[in-house]
């Protein structure tokens, strides 16, 4: 089953290109992380589609006041750690396909240091591929507070520095019996 928000964001069109400027000058940056998990798609789903789940492998987030499952549309407030300072944003799924995509949407963030424009869409997705999976997760930022002369670095270093190691979704997965 597909499930998509009406709601509109920022283009993820252009893939070659992980940090642009419009022609306003707003700077967008988008960031790719994979793993791969020796669990069947369905189990990894059951970490990813879950509240409380998907907040023990994520470490940036405090809190969310979603429960049980994430539903298509629903608002709820997620409190995150960003940039070492502690915020808090409206956050909704705005595509849901099961067993495959969870696509959310984080605005109108509050917090010292952070611009309230602020908008970021998160979007994973699970690959089936034999008994393991494929987990590719897209953070696309705009209006991020990073000077654009510095998100070239933060990129790099994203991309290209030492990954995080173990990637807790797959710790947490793969010692699920």
């Amino acid at each position: 089953m597909h499930r998509h928000s009406k709601a509109s964001f920022f283009s993820l069109r252009d893939k070659g290109s992980n940090i642009s400027r419009n022609t306003t000058g707003v700077t967008f940056m988008r960031m790719v992380f994979r793993t791969q998990i020796d669990r069947p798609a369905s189990a990894v789903w059951r970490n990813v589609i879950k509240p409380e789940s998907f907040q023990k492998w994520n470490d940036k987030i405090e809190s969310m006041e979603a429960r049980d499952e994430f539903h298509l549309g629903e608002p709820f407030m997620t409190r995150y750690k960003w940039r070492g300072k502690q915020t808090q944003c409206m956050s909704v799924a705005t595509n849901i396909s099961d067993g495959r995509v969870l696509e959310l949407r984080h605005s109108d963030f509050v917090g010292n240091g952070v611009d309230p424009r602020m908008e970021a869409l998160e979007r994973i997705v699970l690959e089936q591929r034999g008994g393991r999976t494929m987990v590719t997760r897209v953070l696309s930022i705009k209006h991020h507070g990073v000077p654009f002369f510095f998100a070239p670095i933060l990129w790099f270093v994203s991309r290209f520095g030492k990954p995080k190691d173990p990637d807790p979704l797959k710790l947490m997965c793969e010692a699920e019996p």
